[in-house]
């Protein structure tokens, strides 16, 4: 880090404490507001208190409490005041005086060379880090550039190295003191070995030639036609194989990056076989397109030298010229149709793994949510275990282990248990309703029991005005008013008996009877 920018950070350290943000300092002068108000009372204030003279100085002698303590931290800061103005007249002189008195004199000559070396030296450093950068952009610059493993990765296994040859390193290998003649006779039994075995292929050779019924030069062009359809058949199924292969390694490259440091190798490997399966996919089409060019040429006529008429007539009839000019409408056809295969084929390559990605990205989401859910670890599936990290095998197959349906099922599963519990529940706290309305109904008769039949009567009335109660709580006072319970009307008099019935202490009073 610069020395600038210490500094930068040391001075935003010490003044941290005290910067602070707006509504703090705002909140911060009222407080400080209300706090002066409640020492000076309703009394106006004759000046503000901030507009101090720096000039004359503050004796807190007379002061006391907090008065006192305002005073010597004013004081305090004039004294900062003064000094600071003080400083930053030095600094301006200091700057006012003329640049020569303070350096030294120097001779011109001295620092012209001084100037030019030190552009001497500057052009140097800018060469080498020119030329550090030019190399640092070349392939040879790179960690891995001289790695076997790298350089050889796309050349073929070299052939397994024969007996005689392993035998021969064995015996140079040998001391020094092995006779000459030994090697000569080792030499010879090579030599003779090689002859028995070169007699041998030319012996099968010419039994497969015997047995060959099809001369080279007896094939008509029907049987090339066909060869050659063949052959365009199989390489095309095999690019059409080696394509689909790519797509699925590409689709497991981009799955095997997300589980562990293998990704990388396995990516570098797929790009390179990609491209060496591009690559010969060229030089096939730069191999039919010369031969469509060579089909297309006009053939030219056969010109048949001068013969003798001494030569038997057999001899005179030249061969006729092969029919070439029907094969380049077939050519054309064969080559749209290549076409054609050429795009089903890389459009097929496409949607796989189009398709193969949002797979791994819903198996992924999936994977997040069931991590992060709730719902799954209380209502587990029997059965199934939960998923274990993909290992390096599991990372190579994930195009094939993609099952989203096993993923969704343990959702669906953990829904309808979840809707079955709480179902459930709600079942039973019903249950437990209705038993406690029971229960309440019950307590409510046999209070209706132990009170005298008019409160019966009253409650039979107010049923018949109001069909529920709970409805009738909740209807408003102006209705409630005008479903209220009839008083019951007094009974008809039968006898002295019932007038009697309690005023009997009315009729004492109304005696004078003590």
């Amino acid at each position: 880090m610069s020395s600038p920018e210490r500094t930068l950070e040391a001075i935003q350290r010490a003044l941290g404490p005290y910067v602070k943000p707006r509504e703090e300092a705002s909140h911060v002068r009222r407080i400080l507001a209300l706090h002066l108000q409640s020492f000076l009372g309703e009394s106006p204030v004759p000046g503000s208190l901030a507009l101090v003279d720096a000039s004359k100085p503050v004796s807190p002698s007379s002061s006391r409490g907090l008065q006192r303590e305002y005073l010597e931290a004013l004081s305090t800061n004039i004294q900062t005041r003064q000094e600071h103005e003080a400083c930053r007249q030095r600094i301006e002189h200091r700057h006012d005086e003329p640049f020569t008195s303070r350096t030294p004199k120097t001779d011109p000559l001295q620092e012209h060379l001084a100037m030019i070396n030190l552009q001497k030296k500057q052009e140097r450093l800018q060469a080498v880090e020119k030329h550090i950068e030019l190399l640092s952009q070349k392939p040879a610059a790179s960690p891995g550039f001289l790695n076997p493993e790298e350089m050889f990765m796309d050349s073929r296994p070299l052939p397994d190295v024969p007996r005689d040859v392993v035998t021969a390193l064995a015996l140079d290998d040998a001391p020094a003191s092995t006779h000459l003649k030994e090697l000569i006779d080792q030499l010879q039994k090579h030599v003779l070995r090689a002859k028995l075995q070169l007699k041998k292929e030319e012996q099968l050779l010419e039994q497969v030639k015997s047995r060959s019924s099809v001369a080279p030069g007896t094939v008509t062009n029907s049987a090339k036609l066909e060869a050659l359809n063949t052959s365009r058949a199989e390489l095309i199924n095999w690019i059409e194989v080696e394509l689909g292969k790519a797509g699925d390694g590409g689709a497991d490259d981009s799955s095997g990056n997300s589980h562990g440091s293998e990704g990388p190798p396995n990516t570098t490997r797929l790009d390179e076989q990609l491209a060496g399966v591009r690559a010969k996919y060229s030089q096939y089409l730069e191999a039919r397109k010369l031969l469509l060019q060579l089909v297309s040429q006009q053939t030219k006529p056969v010109i048949n030298p001068l013969v003798d008429d001494a030569l038997p007539p057999a001899a005179q009839t030249a061969t006729p010229p092969p029919p070439t000019h029907l094969l380049p409408p077939y050519f054309e056809q064969l080559l749209s149709v290549a076409r054609e295969q050429k795009g089903l084929i890389t459009q097929k390559s496409h949607f796989n793994i189009t398709i193969a990605k949002q797979l791994k990205e819903t198996c992924q989401a999936l994977d997040h949510l069931a991590e992060e859910s709730q719902l799954i670890p209380a209502h587990p599936m029997p059965g199934a275990a939960r998923r274990k990290p993909a290992g390096f095998g599991e990372a190579l197959s994930a195009s094939e282990t993609l099952d989203s349906f096993s993923r969704v099922k343990p959702w669906v599963f953990a829904a309808d248990s979840a809707k079955i519990a709480t179902l459930e529940a709600v079942a039973e706290k019903i249950e437990e309703g209705q038993i406690a309305l029971e229960g309440s109904m019950h307590t409510i008769g046999e209070i209706d029991q132990l009170l005298h039949t008019e409160v019966k009567t009253e409650v039979g009335v107010g049923d018949e005005s109001v069909e529920d109660i709970w409805l009738a709580e909740s209807r408003p006072a102006g209705k409630s008013s005008a479903t209220r319970k009839p008083k019951p009307k007094p009974q008809a008099v039968k006898d002295v008996w019932d007038l009697l019935d309690g005023n009997l202490g009315l009729l004492r009073s109304e005696n004078g009877t003590p």
